[in-house]
């Protein structure tokens, strides 16, 4: 018995570390933060997507009384950028400019680390919110339950397919100084497993046909941006992982505005 209190004990602990690193949420003062065991925080990283999503329906519930289905939406996502932070958002407009300006895997690393804003990161980044909310909108009009649905698919596959490349390619970066390097490390079979039954049972939501498109779909993009990743960069950093679950967030919304349609 004080085994299984202990085992829940830690992973009560690793949960408030994923809380801690990957929202702006608070957590209590009381946490002691092992570096050797931050890493199997990751394995939170779809029940942090699906509570993002809870909480983005719930802004969007409260808003569309007093707003507009449009502006409630906009609300919407300018809550999910608080709770999180903008990290993810933030690794996509790295990648833009390093991806797009760098013509070696060093120089494009050396631009992802530069904190100063390009004309690749500014596109990209009117592009992916412009995409992101006619999405939404689409999605809205098809059924208020379409858009819950999609938000919480999209919210814990893209970043369980952030977490698949973490397991498949190497961490790279130009020093030994950097934010991710302490979650950088692969996690342990049984917590990558645990990892893949907390993404997986929002599929549920649909029927089995597009819960196979979806899957299959979030799987190749995934596969596709690993060798992206290892093709122009020998490996990921912490803003391929940001630019990954933005991708494939959009691909899964992209997806379920054909399906829930049908």
């Amino acid at each position: 018995m004080k085994k299984i209190l202990k085992h829940l004990k830690q992973q009560v602990i690793l949960l408030f570390y994923a809380i801690s690193y990957f929202t702006r949420l608070p957590i209590p003062a009381s946490i002691t933060f092992d570096n050797e065991q931050f890493h199997k925080a990751n394995a939170y990283l779809p029940i942090i997507g699906i509570a993002i999503a809870l909480m983005m329906m719930t802004i969007f519930t409260i808003c569309q009384y007093f707003l507009s289905i449009p502006v409630s939406l906009i609300m919407m996502l300018i809550a999910s950028l608080l709770l999180t932070g903008a990290l993810h958002e933030d690794g996509f407009a790295d990648c833009c400019d390093g991806l797009g300006g760098g013509y070696s895997a060093t120089q494009r690393l050396k631009i992802m680390k530069d904190s100063q804003i390009g004309s690749y990161a500014g596109i990209g980044l009117v592009m992916l919110f412009l995409l992101k909310l006619t999405l939404l909108i689409e999605l809205t009009e098809i059924s208020h339950a379409s858009l819950f649905i999609s938000l919480l698919i999209a919210h814990s596959l893209s970043r369980y397919g952030a977490l698949c490349i973490m397991q498949t390619l190497p961490y790279v970066r130009l020093d030994a100084d950097s934010k991710v390097k302490t979650l950088a490390t692969k996690l342990p079979r049984g917590y990558f497993i645990f990892a893949s039954l907390c993404a997986l049972p929002s599929l549920l939501l649909v029927v089995p046909s597009h819960m196979l498109i979806i899957l299959c779909s979030t799987l190749l993009c995934g596969l596709m941006l690993a060798k992206f990743f290892s093709k122009n960069l020998q490996g990921y950093t912490g803003d391929c992982l940001g630019f990954a679950q933005q991708c494939i967030e959009l691909i899964t919304l992209l997806l379920l505005t054909v399906v829930l349609a049908l």
